[in-house]
């Protein structure tokens, strides 16, 4: 009985450790963002770096006669705890000043629905301005050795715009796409883990049209459990189960 235990135990781990083998990069998108900020905070072993963008902008805001005129921050790049934030394509002009630029935003001059991401008093968040396209770098050292990470983004997807989010990590990436016609001011959670570490990978935010925006805020970034950890977590808890059910007998 106790050789066919063994087979038994081998065999488990044979079948476990391709599924784990094979892993790359996974992209997730949670439509109820309390849940998926809690789930995805939870899974997550040591140290994080966060980001709230709050250090990002001047004491007062610029005011202006619409949300589209007012802001607290405009740049076309901004350096983080977590990486660089740049402008890769500008969307709609006309009204929308400084479209070249992406910003930081708050409750007092957020546009259109973003303010969902804002929870207390100057409490900003970094916004799109309707960019087509911004790109997230992963090149602050601080983020190195860690393969996790998550937010929350509001307002994406409302005015008949998909967003795609592509992240690329060392030659292997992977892709949700926001769907269309989401309420305004929606809120949700996004949380990306990659095989490998992150640094020097990068992530996409890809709009279909140039009159969409959306904002971001609270980053969370941090390691997941090794696959390898997982699997001799697994492997000890099956072995101590066998040995109960033996030593029961």
């Amino acid at each position: 009985m106790q050789i066919t235990l063994k087979a038994t135990l081998i065999s488990c781990a044979l079948l476990v450790i391709p599924a784990l083998t094979n892993a790359s990069v996974i992209v997730n998108y949670n439509a109820d963002a309390v849940a998926g900020q809690a789930a995805f905070i939870s899974s997550l072993s040591g140290p994080v770096v966060v980001e709230n963008f709050d250090g990002l902008a001047d004491a007062s805001a610029a005011n202006g006669g619409s949300h589209q005129n007012s802001w607290e921050s405009h740049a076309a790049s901004y350096a983080t705890n977590v990486g660089t934030f740049s402008l890769v394509t500008a969307g709609q002009g006309g009204s929308n000043l400084y479209n070249n630029h992406i910003m930081i935003e708050s409750a007092a001059t957020g546009e259109y629905g973003r303010e969902t991401l804002s929870t207390y008093d100057r409490d900003l968040w970094l916004d799109s301005n309707d960019a087509r396209e911004i790109s997230w770098a992963f090149d602050n050292p601080q983020t190195n050795g860690m393969n996790a990470f998550g937010f929350l983004i509001a307002d994406a997807a409302d005015v008949g715009a998909t967003l795609k989010l592509l992240f690329e990590d060392n030659s292997q990436s992977d892709s949700f796409t926001i769907s269309p016609y989401l309420q305004s001011g929606n809120l949700g959670y996004v949380s990306v883990s990659s095989s490998m570490n992150i640094i020097g990978a990068t992530l996409s935010f890809i709009n279909s049209k140039g009159n969409d925006g959306w904002g971001i805020d609270d980053i969370v970034v941090g390691r997941l459990p090794e696959p390898g950890s997982i699997l001799l977590l697994a492997l000890g808890l099956l072995s101590l189960g066998i040995a109960r059910k033996q030593a029961a007998r």
